[in-house]
Protein backbone atom coordinates (compact mmCIF):
# COMPACT_ATOMS: atom_id res chain seq x y z
CA UNK A 1 0.00 0.00 0.00
CA UNK A 2 1.33 3.36 -0.91
CA UNK A 3 1.96 6.10 2.30
CA UNK A 4 0.46 9.01 0.91
CA UNK A 5 2.77 11.91 2.30
CA UNK A 6 1.31 15.34 3.01
CA UNK A 7 3.00 17.07 -0.34
CA UNK A 8 -0.13 18.04 -1.00
CA UNK A 9 -0.17 20.96 1.61
CA UNK A 10 3.34 22.29 0.26
CA UNK A 11 1.86 22.15 -3.44
CA UNK A 12 -1.25 23.76 -2.15
CA UNK A 13 0.54 26.49 0.00
CA UNK A 14 2.90 27.51 -3.54
CA UNK A 15 0.39 28.73 -5.59
CA UNK A 16 -1.63 31.07 -2.66
CA UNK A 17 0.88 32.86 -1.79
CA UNK A 18 1.29 35.21 -4.16
CA UNK A 19 2.41 39.20 -2.60
CA UNK A 20 1.30 42.51 -4.58
CA UNK A 21 3.68 45.61 -3.87
CA UNK A 22 2.52 48.53 -2.80
CA UNK A 23 4.45 51.68 -3.48
CA UNK A 24 4.17 53.87 -0.35
CA UNK A 25 5.56 57.40 -1.65
CA UNK A 26 8.32 59.47 0.98
CA UNK A 27 7.11 61.96 3.25
CA UNK A 28 6.82 65.64 1.91
CA UNK A 29 6.00 68.39 3.54
CA UNK A 30 3.17 70.43 1.99
CA UNK A 31 5.03 73.52 1.05
CA UNK A 32 6.91 71.82 -1.52
CA UNK A 33 4.04 71.32 -4.65
CA UNK A 34 0.87 73.05 -5.19
CA UNK A 35 -2.39 70.05 -5.75
CA UNK A 36 -5.98 69.51 -5.32
CA UNK A 37 -6.89 69.23 -1.55
CA UNK A 38 -7.26 65.99 0.12
CA UNK A 39 -10.98 66.37 0.81
CA UNK A 40 -11.57 67.38 -2.92
CA UNK A 41 -9.38 64.51 -3.94
CA UNK A 42 -11.19 62.10 -2.12
CA UNK A 43 -14.52 62.93 -3.60
CA UNK A 44 -13.13 62.71 -7.34
CA UNK A 45 -11.40 59.31 -6.30
CA UNK A 46 -15.03 58.41 -5.17
CA UNK A 47 -16.41 59.37 -8.01
CA UNK A 48 -13.98 57.98 -10.63
CA UNK A 49 -13.86 54.44 -8.25
CA UNK A 50 -17.60 54.48 -9.10
CA UNK A 51 -17.79 54.82 -12.35
CA UNK A 52 -14.68 52.87 -13.17
CA UNK A 53 -16.97 49.94 -11.71
CA UNK A 54 -19.73 50.42 -13.76
CA UNK A 55 -17.96 50.70 -16.80
CA UNK A 56 -14.50 48.46 -16.86
CA UNK A 57 -15.32 45.22 -16.26
CA UNK A 58 -12.67 44.06 -18.11
CA UNK A 59 -9.60 46.06 -15.90
CA UNK A 60 -7.08 43.67 -15.00
CA UNK A 61 -7.02 42.12 -11.71
CA UNK A 62 -4.91 40.74 -9.24
CA UNK A 63 -4.20 37.05 -8.16
CA UNK A 64 -6.85 36.24 -5.93
CA UNK A 65 -8.76 39.87 -6.71
CA UNK A 66 -11.49 40.25 -4.09
CA UNK A 67 -10.29 37.11 -1.74
CA UNK A 68 -7.11 39.62 -0.78
CA UNK A 69 -8.29 43.34 -1.51
CA UNK A 70 -10.51 45.75 0.02
CA UNK A 71 -13.09 47.36 -1.67
CA UNK A 72 -13.13 50.71 0.21
CA UNK A 73 -11.66 53.75 -0.34
CA UNK A 74 -9.09 54.16 2.48
CA UNK A 75 -7.20 57.68 3.82
CA UNK A 76 -3.67 55.71 3.11
CA UNK A 77 -5.14 55.42 -0.25
CA UNK A 78 -6.30 59.14 -0.79
CA UNK A 79 -2.78 60.23 0.94
CA UNK A 80 -0.78 58.11 -1.62
CA UNK A 81 -2.52 59.25 -4.68
CA UNK A 82 -2.50 63.17 -3.37
CA UNK A 83 1.55 62.83 -3.19
CA UNK A 84 1.74 60.83 -6.32
CA UNK A 85 0.25 64.06 -7.60
CA UNK A 86 2.64 66.47 -6.35
CA UNK A 87 5.22 64.90 -8.82
CA UNK A 88 7.03 62.52 -6.25
CA UNK A 89 9.48 59.99 -8.08
CA UNK A 90 10.82 58.02 -5.30
CA UNK A 91 9.30 55.05 -3.50
CA UNK A 92 9.66 52.64 -0.43
CA UNK A 93 8.14 49.50 -1.60
CA UNK A 94 6.74 47.35 1.18
CA UNK A 95 4.80 43.58 0.60
CA UNK A 96 1.71 42.95 1.55
CA UNK A 97 0.31 39.83 4.29
CA UNK A 98 -0.03 37.11 2.05
CA UNK A 99 -3.20 35.60 1.34
CA UNK A 100 -5.21 32.83 3.38
CA UNK A 101 -5.59 29.45 1.44
CA UNK A 102 -8.46 28.44 -1.07
CA UNK A 103 -7.31 24.59 -0.98
CA UNK A 104 -5.52 22.45 1.63
CA UNK A 105 -3.98 19.76 -0.81
CA UNK A 106 -5.52 20.61 -3.99
CA UNK A 107 -4.10 22.60 -6.73
CA UNK A 108 -6.50 25.16 -7.65
CA UNK A 109 -7.02 27.70 -10.69
CA UNK A 110 -4.58 30.36 -9.43
CA UNK A 111 -1.37 30.97 -9.18
CA UNK A 112 2.23 32.53 -9.11
CA UNK A 113 3.33 34.58 -11.82
CA UNK A 114 5.77 37.73 -12.96
CA UNK A 115 9.06 36.71 -11.29
CA UNK A 116 7.90 35.55 -8.15
CA UNK A 117 9.84 32.68 -6.06
CA UNK A 118 8.47 30.69 -3.58
CA UNK A 119 8.55 28.15 -1.23
CA UNK A 120 7.46 26.06 1.79
CA UNK A 121 7.34 23.14 4.37
CA UNK A 122 5.16 20.94 5.61
CA UNK A 123 5.14 18.60 8.39
CA UNK A 124 2.70 15.42 9.46
CA UNK A 125 2.39 13.82 12.35
CA UNK A 126 1.85 10.31 10.99
CA UNK A 127 2.14 8.65 7.36
CA UNK A 128 -0.64 6.92 6.15
CA UNK A 129 -0.93 3.98 8.07
CA UNK A 130 2.62 4.75 9.60
CA UNK A 131 1.28 4.17 12.78
CA UNK A 132 1.90 0.53 13.32
CA UNK A 133 4.62 -0.84 15.77
CA UNK A 134 8.81 -0.05 14.48
CA UNK A 135 7.04 2.18 11.51
CA UNK A 136 7.98 5.80 11.18
CA UNK A 137 5.03 8.10 12.43
CA UNK A 138 6.26 11.27 11.27
CA UNK A 139 7.55 13.54 8.36
CA UNK A 140 8.47 16.23 6.34
CA UNK A 141 8.03 17.90 2.95
CA UNK A 142 9.92 20.65 1.23
CA UNK A 143 9.39 22.48 -2.00
CA UNK A 144 10.44 25.53 -3.75
CA UNK A 145 10.14 27.00 -6.93
CA UNK A 146 9.85 29.86 -9.48
CA UNK A 147 6.67 31.59 -11.87
CA UNK A 148 6.98 33.54 -14.09
CA UNK A 149 4.65 35.27 -17.50
CA UNK A 150 0.94 37.24 -16.26
CA UNK A 151 -1.82 35.19 -15.59
CA UNK A 152 -3.96 38.15 -16.16
CA UNK A 153 -2.83 39.53 -19.71
CA UNK A 154 -1.84 35.84 -21.26
CA UNK A 155 -0.86 33.01 -19.50
CA UNK A 156 1.55 32.46 -15.89
CA UNK A 157 3.76 29.50 -15.18
CA UNK A 158 5.31 28.09 -12.58
CA UNK A 159 8.13 25.38 -12.20
CA UNK A 160 8.70 23.77 -8.62
CA UNK A 161 10.51 21.16 -7.15
CA UNK A 162 9.19 19.23 -4.19
CA UNK A 163 11.39 16.68 -1.99
CA UNK A 164 8.88 14.64 -0.65
CA UNK A 165 10.22 13.23 2.17
CA UNK A 166 12.76 13.87 5.05
CA UNK A 167 14.08 10.03 5.14
CA UNK A 168 11.33 8.82 7.41
CA UNK A 169 9.68 6.08 5.03
CA UNK A 170 11.92 6.49 1.64
CA UNK A 171 15.26 7.62 1.02
CA UNK A 172 16.05 11.78 1.64
CA UNK A 173 15.96 13.73 -1.26
CA UNK A 174 13.06 11.91 -2.80
CA UNK A 175 10.97 13.74 -4.90
CA UNK A 176 9.85 15.57 -8.30
CA UNK A 177 9.92 18.70 -10.59
CA UNK A 178 6.06 20.16 -11.33
CA UNK A 179 4.93 22.30 -13.68
CA UNK A 180 2.02 24.56 -13.80
CA UNK A 181 0.09 26.73 -16.33
CA UNK A 182 -2.88 29.28 -15.11
CA UNK A 183 -5.37 32.24 -16.43
CA UNK A 184 -7.24 34.45 -14.40
CA UNK A 185 -10.49 36.27 -15.89
CA UNK A 186 -12.82 38.86 -14.80
CA UNK A 187 -15.47 37.69 -12.53
CA UNK A 188 -12.81 36.21 -9.99
CA UNK A 189 -12.34 33.41 -11.95
CA UNK A 190 -9.01 31.08 -12.88
CA UNK A 191 -8.69 27.96 -14.22
CA UNK A 192 -5.15 25.78 -14.52
CA UNK A 193 -3.29 23.01 -15.63
CA UNK A 194 -0.50 20.83 -14.38
CA UNK A 195 2.11 17.98 -14.59
CA UNK A 196 3.83 17.19 -11.00
CA UNK A 197 6.14 14.46 -10.53
CA UNK A 198 6.93 15.47 -14.40
CA UNK A 199 10.79 14.64 -13.48
CA UNK A 200 12.01 12.38 -10.28
CA UNK A 201 14.77 12.12 -7.97
CA UNK A 202 15.05 9.41 -6.14
CA UNK A 203 12.84 6.07 -5.54
CA UNK A 204 9.07 6.60 -5.77
CA UNK A 205 7.10 9.65 -4.81
CA UNK A 206 3.34 9.54 -4.17
CA UNK A 207 2.54 12.48 -6.45
CA UNK A 208 4.80 11.19 -9.30
CA UNK A 209 3.35 11.38 -12.79
CA UNK A 210 -0.15 13.46 -11.82
CA UNK A 211 -1.78 15.35 -14.35
CA UNK A 212 -4.62 17.61 -13.45
CA UNK A 213 -7.53 20.43 -14.86
CA UNK A 214 -8.73 22.73 -11.97
CA UNK A 215 -11.15 25.66 -11.68
CA UNK A 216 -11.62 28.13 -8.76
CA UNK A 217 -14.13 30.76 -8.62
CA UNK A 218 -14.40 33.24 -5.85
CA UNK A 219 -17.68 34.41 -4.49
CA UNK A 220 -18.76 37.74 -3.06
CA UNK A 221 -20.95 36.71 -0.23
CA UNK A 222 -20.84 40.03 1.95
CA UNK A 223 -19.82 43.81 0.32
CA UNK A 224 -16.78 44.40 2.59
CA UNK A 225 -13.81 42.22 2.69
CA UNK A 226 -13.44 42.40 6.50
CA UNK A 227 -16.69 41.04 7.56
CA UNK A 228 -17.52 37.90 8.67
CA UNK A 229 -17.62 35.05 5.93
CA UNK A 230 -16.95 37.80 3.08
CA UNK A 231 -15.50 35.45 0.78
CA UNK A 232 -16.32 31.87 -0.76
CA UNK A 233 -13.85 29.64 -2.80
CA UNK A 234 -14.60 26.62 -5.02
CA UNK A 235 -12.83 24.22 -6.42
CA UNK A 236 -13.10 21.81 -8.91
CA UNK A 237 -10.37 19.29 -10.49
CA UNK A 238 -9.78 16.20 -12.37
CA UNK A 239 -6.68 14.53 -12.09
CA UNK A 240 -4.99 11.24 -12.30
CA UNK A 241 -2.16 9.83 -10.41
CA UNK A 242 -1.99 11.08 -6.58
CA UNK A 243 -6.42 12.64 -7.54
CA UNK A 244 -7.32 8.54 -7.88
CA UNK A 245 -8.65 6.74 -5.07
CA UNK A 246 -6.77 4.13 -2.86
CA UNK A 247 -8.82 1.08 -4.97
CA UNK A 248 -7.57 2.70 -8.05
CA UNK A 249 -4.09 3.08 -7.13
CA UNK A 250 -4.07 -0.87 -5.73
CA UNK A 251 -5.50 -2.06 -9.29
CA UNK A 252 -3.30 -0.31 -11.44
CA UNK A 253 -6.00 2.39 -12.91
CA UNK A 254 -4.46 5.10 -14.24
CA UNK A 255 -7.82 6.88 -15.06
CA UNK A 256 -9.14 10.46 -13.86
CA UNK A 257 -11.29 11.09 -10.54
CA UNK A 258 -12.71 14.12 -9.40
CA UNK A 259 -11.23 16.25 -6.81
CA UNK A 260 -12.54 19.51 -5.04
CA UNK A 261 -12.13 21.90 -2.50
CA UNK A 262 -14.45 25.07 -0.08
CA UNK A 263 -13.01 27.46 1.37
CA UNK A 264 -14.79 30.36 3.00
CA UNK A 265 -13.01 33.67 4.31
CA UNK A 266 -14.09 33.53 8.06
CA UNK A 267 -12.09 37.00 8.82
CA UNK A 268 -9.53 38.93 6.67
CA UNK A 269 -6.32 36.74 7.27
CA UNK A 270 -8.09 33.71 8.18
CA UNK A 271 -9.93 31.32 5.75
CA UNK A 272 -11.84 27.26 6.45
CA UNK A 273 -11.32 25.16 4.43
CA UNK A 274 -13.34 21.61 3.49
CA UNK A 275 -12.10 19.62 0.69
CA UNK A 276 -12.26 16.07 -0.67
CA UNK A 277 -8.67 15.32 -2.29
CA UNK A 278 -9.95 12.33 -4.68
CA UNK A 279 -8.89 10.17 -1.80
CA UNK A 280 -10.27 11.24 1.55
CA UNK A 281 -11.46 13.69 3.66
CA UNK A 282 -9.71 16.92 4.93
CA UNK A 283 -10.90 19.79 6.95
CA UNK A 284 -8.52 22.89 7.96
CA UNK A 285 -7.86 26.65 8.15
CA UNK A 286 -5.22 28.30 6.44
CA UNK A 287 -4.02 31.99 8.13
CA UNK A 288 -1.53 34.79 6.91
CA UNK A 289 -1.71 36.98 10.63
CA UNK A 290 1.52 39.20 9.62
CA UNK A 291 0.36 43.05 7.61
CA UNK A 292 3.88 43.39 5.93
CA UNK A 293 5.24 39.97 6.26
CA UNK A 294 3.87 37.44 3.52
CA UNK A 295 3.85 34.49 5.12
CA UNK A 296 0.79 31.73 5.18
CA UNK A 297 0.56 29.04 7.81
CA UNK A 298 -1.72 25.63 6.92
CA UNK A 299 -3.00 23.06 9.50
CA UNK A 300 -5.23 20.49 8.62
CA UNK A 301 -6.59 17.09 10.08
CA UNK A 302 -6.31 14.89 7.00
CA UNK A 303 -8.25 11.01 6.43
CA UNK A 304 -11.17 11.93 8.07
CA UNK A 305 -13.37 9.11 6.05
CA UNK A 306 -11.28 6.07 6.79
CA UNK A 307 -8.57 6.00 3.71
CA UNK A 308 -5.48 5.54 6.69
CA UNK A 309 -5.67 3.74 9.57
CA UNK A 310 -6.68 6.72 11.56
CA UNK A 311 -7.20 10.41 10.75
CA UNK A 312 -3.78 12.81 10.96
CA UNK A 313 -2.61 16.43 11.27
CA UNK A 314 -0.55 18.18 8.70
CA UNK A 315 0.78 21.66 9.18
CA UNK A 316 2.51 24.18 6.30
CA UNK A 317 4.18 27.20 6.34
CA UNK A 318 5.18 28.98 2.88
CA UNK A 319 6.25 32.50 1.65
CA UNK A 320 6.46 34.09 -1.59
CA UNK A 321 7.94 37.34 -3.16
Amino acid sequence: MRILTSIGCTLALFPLLGTTVQANSIEITQEEAVSPSKAELLQQQQWETKAESLSNNNSDVVAQDDWTESDSVDSQEVENTFLQLQGISTYNFVPNRGAPGLTIANPSGFGSDRGQFFTGFSYQTDTRYGSGENESQDDGTFGFGYAFGNAQKAVGAEISYTMASFGSNRDFGTGGFNAKLHRQFPGNWAVAAGWNGFLNIGGDNDFEDSLYLTTTKIFKTREKLNSAFSRMAVTVGVGNGQFRTEDAIEDGDEGFNVFGSLAFRIATPVSGIVEWTGQDLAIGTSVSPFKRVPVTFNISVRDLAGAGDEPRVVMGVGTGF
